[in-house]
């Protein structure tokens, strides 16, 4: 009868040794399937790319000989991150700066012996750019430009789009993934309606409308429409934006004129993420 007992606590013994081994290896492989997820984690954090948006300031004076002169006044972009595309990018707004200097009136300054004072005296350039978006691996920015050559000023806009994987400069047949005719025609469409909305409003208050036509749909009104340069554009949140220069549309005072197209109209055509 001893024996027999001592058999059973044997077995007894052996048998919870077993469970705790048992119960071990199981909590082993719980706890290696998050060890998994984080490894996992770190892998895809490790993969993705950033980008830093940043501008830097160019503000100089070119005279002449009678001490007039005039300024050049930037806010350039300057990206940082990862991405293969930023170089190239940075390379294209650093070449902005010889581009606005460019159109400085120094020539006509030099002949005719002007002693201006720069922006004061409206001789001058300047383009303050400042970041719309990022979406994905594109990128978009757009710029208040303005400037002169003593009279009326140069008020302007300015947009880029770009990949950030490539530097590519995007345009947009890039944007759209339906044929020009389509796009252009829609966009033409979009404008000639938003201008029609304005003109009624404007003339309703009596103040007289500063659109060069008085219908968009008329041959004066779709000429001047039409003749939107299809990289005048860039990306916000809730918009794609296209723009035309000051006189294009409406009188100078008019200054240059913008128009945003909801994604939600245009959802169905776009080549891009949003």
């Amino acid at each position: 009868m001893k024996k027999f007992s001592i058999f059973i606590c044997a077995i007894l013994l052996l048998t919870s040794c077993q469970s705790v081994n048992n119960s071990t290896q199981e909590d082993s492989i719980m706890i290696k399937e998050p060890e998994d997820e984080t490894n996992t984690l770190n892998k895809d954090i490790e993969n993705k790319k950033s980008v830093i948006f940043n501008t830097f300031d160019v503000d100089k004076k070119y005279y002449n000989e009678v001490e007039g002169y005039a300024e050049l006044k930037l806010k350039l972009v300057r990206l940082e991150g990862d991405y293969e595309g930023i170089p190239k990018i940075n390379k294209y707004f650093a070449d902005k700066e010889e581009a606005f200097y460019n159109e400085l009136p120094l020539d006509f300054m030099k002949e005719n012996n002007i002693e201006a004072k720069g922006e004061e005296d409206n001789y001058y350039r300047s383009a303050y750019y400042k970041l719309e978006i990022v979406l994905g691996d594109i990128i978009s920015v757009s710029a208040e430009l303005n400037g002169g050559a003593g009279g009326v000023g140069w008020a302007g806009i300015e947009g880029d789009t770009f990949d950030l994987n490539t530097g590519k400069k995007l345009s947009l047949e890039d944007i759209f993934n339906v044929n020009r005719h389509d796009y252009m025609n829609f966009i033409y469409g979009f404008v000639a309606d938003e201008i029609m909305v304005k003109i009624k409003s404007e003339l309703d208050s009596d103040n007289g409308s500063a659109y060069n036509f008085d219908d968009a749909y008329s041959t004066e009104g779709q000429k001047a429409i039409r003749s939107f340069e299809s990289n005048d554009f860039y990306l916000t949140k809730e918009a794609l934006v296209v723009f035309y220069p000051k006189y294009a549309l409406s009188c100078g005072a008019g200054g240059p004129q913008k128009f945003s197209i909801p994604y939600d109209e245009i959802l169905d055509f776009l080549s891009i993420d949003i």
